[in-house]
């Protein structure tokens, strides 16, 4: 279970990567401005230190992972089965947890659509920093993988 649960999320987490980086290195190919450039490195290692090392790395990826091991011991069927949704603290948590999963679910959504009006070529650069903080995200991910399944 706590595989699938690890799993689960890096599937999700690399579906978004493959998604949002095709579209920043498309953009880049198109190709950019000095300025364009510009926002691309900052915004890029911006989103890379903030929410990739800072906020995935740091804080997300290791209450995954808590909640990874404790899915072990869940007794219903349905949420073993949910296994990634209970790793992020959409069912299952305590009643904070839950609001901080489903507040956090919420504003990526909220974000996401912000980002699709975003004219060309800032959408592609908005979309590769992401993906870059989720690529940073995936391999921690990765990493504390085996601490999870022993």
């Amino acid at each position: 279970m706590s595989a699938w649960t690890l799993i689960g999320v890096a599937a999700l987490f690399a579906t978004a990567i493959y998604r949002l980086g095709g579209r920043g290195i498309a953009t880049i190919q198109a190709g950019l401005e000095w300025g364009e450039w510009v926002v691309l490195v900052l915004l890029t290692v911006a989103f890379v230190y903030g929410e990739g090392f800072r906020a995935l790395d740091r804080r997300w990826v290791p209450r995954l992972v808590e909640r990874a091991l404790l899915v072990r011991h869940e007794p219903r069927l349905l949420v073993r089965v949910l296994a990634p949704l209970y790793g992020m603290s959409l069912i299952g948590a305590g009643k904070n947890d839950l609001i901080r999963g489903w507040l956090l679910t919420t504003g990526i959504v909220g974000a996401v659509l912000i980002v699709r009006t975003l004219p060309d070529p800032w959408r592609g650069i908005v979309d590769f920093g992401v993906g870059a903080a989720l690529a940073w995200g995936l391999v921690a991910i990765l990493r504390r993988f085996p601490e999870a399944v022993r």
